[in-house]
């Protein structure tokens, strides 16, 4: 088994978007909205910010509690659509369950759409009208590409509770020839599909869920999970100790999937500025 370094390929991205920031004097402004107190969330929009901070991205963000409703969040990005010193909008996922995650994201003015997830920009995508991919899909791709495995001959299997990630990542490798299909938990054939898989890509939220019996000789895992567990311990939805010795190469968690996603929001929001 051999370890996907994340952490060193988002490093290179991360030093040649500060290069270009420099170089061409460009003025970025990234703005994160941030609803609710979930730990992970909070977390992930702290090292967003250190790392816009890195580079030179002017890092906007917008707080709102548990109890704000869908039309509050509406009209804070109707103002940063309109607002000069943003180019790009996040809107940090997943959002408390009352509010309405789809028509929050399809407010956002799909040109400053930073991770891609507008259904008219994944739509343009999956019609092949443009090759804008969110910045997570494009993470993936680049770390699958490190391995350097060639993966046309291969079944790739998405285990996703989001269409708007996997559709996306599916069509990509549909594009390139490659057998693509993707899976939610509540299908009752998830685990066939896992087991039959050369290379599997799992974002469930659920820590731990995949282990040895659910992974193909030699399978490549990309593991986009991030679960806390009590005394903050961080784990994938890989069962990383178990598929050690079957797989032939997986990302770890930390270390993995979550520097290549921030390193990608870094280059995506510079080039909306461009």
């Amino acid at each position: 088994m051999e370890l996907i370094d994340g952490k060193k390929i988002a490093a290179e991205i991360t030093q040649e978007v500060a290069d270009n920031i420099l170089n061409k004097t460009l003025k970025v402004g990234l703005a994160v909205i941030l609803i609710g107190n979930d730990p992970a969330s909070h977390l992930y929009v702290k090292l967003k910010k250190k790392a816009c901070e890195k580079v030179g991205i002017n890092f906007h963000l917008y707080r709102f509690p548990d109890d704000t409703d869908t039309n509050e969040i509406i009209e804070a990005i109707e103002f940063l659509n309109i607002d000069d010193e943003v180019n790009a909008i996040l809107v940090q996922l997943p959002l408390p369950k009352e509010l309405d995650t789809k028509k929050i994201i399809a407010s956002i003015d799909p040109k400053k759409d930073v991770d891609g997830f507008h259904p008219d920009n994944i739509q343009k995508y999956i019609n092949g009208d443009t090759n804008w991919l969110p910045g997570l899909n494009e993470g993936i791709n680049i770390l699958l590409a490190s391995t350097k495995q060639e993966l046309i001959d291969k079944e790739i299997c998405i285990l996703a509770n989001s269409d708007e990630f996997a559709e996306p990542l599916e069509k990509y490798f549909l594009k390139q020839n490659i057998k693509a299909s993707h899976v939610h938990l509540k299908d009752n054939n998830w685990i066939d599909k896992v087991k039959q898989a050369d290379v599997l890509i799992v974002a469930v939220g659920k820590p731990l869920l995949i282990t040895d019996e659910n992974i193909k000789d030699d399978a490549i895992i990309i593991d986009v999970g991030t679960n806390r567990l009590p005394g903050d311990t961080i784990v994938g939805d890989v069962d990383f100790d178990s598929v050690a010795d079957k797989c032939s190469y997986i990302t770890p968690v930390p270390g993995g999937v979550g520097p290549m996603t921030i390193a990608m929001l870094l280059k995506n929001a510079t080039k909306l500025a461009q």
